[in-house]
């Protein structure tokens, strides 16, 4: 694991449309939807307001890119309105929409964090993702949110005494910060609650799929919005779709959606229907010549699959460190970072998909017995109702290596950030 390197709807309820939106009252977030005028049984005049069918811009995927995406976008609108002569009115007011496929995770100060850090991965943000979050003035926030990590210590096979752990310091300009990514996402969304209210609107539970994406001459983007049911809680690339969708329009859409890739898919299936509507004279010569675009997959040709595992470090262990240990052989590798500042990490068990150690329901005794041998300094650490639950659980994958290009648009319209764009291995 490098350092550089999932509920109900809280606050949300379902509607007559069944689409989510918030069960508190707040002002509408676009003064351009339609409003419905219905009288009660006294006579009093109802409003209602209905889903808006147009936004300024649309991204799809909630986690870090995603937030941090519709944050810049909201101060760019905030920015655009305060430097005009006239003041924006309501009729005119532009909306950032974020569709995610899975529920909110919890909020950066629960303790789940700490009592269940073994089910969240871990971020690092070193120097880029610091500047970045600094740029957008949300840094503060994540930082209070975060660990500081100022180096390793490293076991290597055959070292399994705790004395014989080597520290090595990072001299680095900027110091590596760590925090669960849901936590990030958390503190992202409390962010955007905060300030950004009016202007960015958060849909979680939707698959969005392009229908068009629109042209540089004023067509906008045409999406087609779902409700989506994830098919399991740890599988946020597949969900059921229910047969109930609506069309929304986008000036600009930005896919943000990771290694789900609804928009990168998308955008391949159209390169190819482009290409075969086109004539090899046009492809090769056209004034409007354009490179196909497509998403690369690559096999691993060397594998690895994890095993996550809570560990509590002993106040004379240091809090602010990466933890390594590499069996003999290499067989397991164990890397551990801090799930918050009191001693609480979270361990990664890297091995190959075939260890016996890695499947589902492997014999406790026998995993007990590997750390005993391979890790004592971490064996004496996990106590045995652990370390039968990760010997009860499957291993997880790592990502495949895939990456999108060469071009990382379509049209003027549509745009890829993050994951969606490569994936590799952490």
């Amino acid at each position: 694991m490098s350092t550089e390197t999932t509920s109900y709807l809280d606050g949300y309820r379902v509607s007559n449309n069944d689409f989510y939106e918030p069960t508190k009252t707040t002002k509408s977030k676009d003064d351009n939807a339609q409003k419905k005028i219905t009288t009660d049984t006294d006579n009093k005049q109802i409003v209602k307001q209905e889903e808006p069918s147009h936004y300024e811009s649309a991204i799809v995927g909630g986690g870090p890119a995603g937030l941090l995406s519709a944050i810049m976008m909201a101060q760019r609108l905030q920015s655009s309105t305060t430097t005009t002569t006239t003041t924006t009115s309501s009729s005119t007011k532009s909306i950032v929409v974020l569709y995610d496929r899975l529920p909110p995770p919890p909020p950066a100060d629960d303790p789940i964090y700490a009592a269940e850090s073994s089910k969240y991965y871990l971020l690092g943000l070193g120097h880029r993702g610091q500047k970045a979050l600094n740029h957008f003035n949300v840094w503060k926030e994540v930082e209070e949110a975060s660990v500081a990590v100022y180096g390793r210590r490293g076991w290597e096979p055959g070292q399994t005494k705790e004395e014989d752990g080597k520290i090595t310091l990072v001299n680095k300009s900027v110091t590596s910060r760590v925090l669960p990514r849901d936590k990030l996402v958390s503190v992202l969304k409390k962010v955007i609650e905060d300030r950004y209210n009016d202007i960015i609107d958060l849909k979680y539970g939707y698959q969005v799929d392009p229908i068009s994406f629109g042209d540089e001459g004023g067509s906008p983007v045409q999406l087609q919005v779902s409700r989506c049911i994830p098919v399991s809680s740890d599988d946020d690339e597949e969900c059921d779709v229910e047969s109930s969708s609506r069309t929304i329009s986008t000036n600009f859409l930005i896919g943000a959606d990771g290694a789900a890739r609804t928009i990168a898919n998308a955008m391949e299936e159209n390169s190819i229907k482009q290409q075969q509507n086109t004539n090899i004279l046009s492809r090769l010569f056209g004034s409007k010549k354009e490179l196909p675009f497509k998403v690369t997959r690559y096999e691993d040709d060397n594998p690895r699959v994890y095993k996550s595992i809570p560990i509590t470090f002993p106040q004379h262990w240091p809090s602010d460190l990466n933890y390594s240990a590499a069996s003999v052989g290499r067989r397991i590798t164990l890397e551990a970072l801090p799930s918050d500042a009191n001693g609480n990490y979270c361990a990664l068990l890297l091995m190959k998909p075939e260890d016996e150690l890695a499947a589902a329901n492997c014999d406790a005794k026998e995993l007990r017995s590997f750390f005993d041998q391979e890790f004592p300094q971490f064996s004496k650490l996990v106590n045995d109702d652990t370390m039968a639950d990760v010997a009860k659980k499957g291993a997880s994958s790592l990502p495949s290596f895939r990456f999108a290009g060469p071009r990382l648009h379509e049209g003027g319209r549509t745009v890829l950030l993050g994951d969606s764009i490569h994936t590799v291995k952490p």
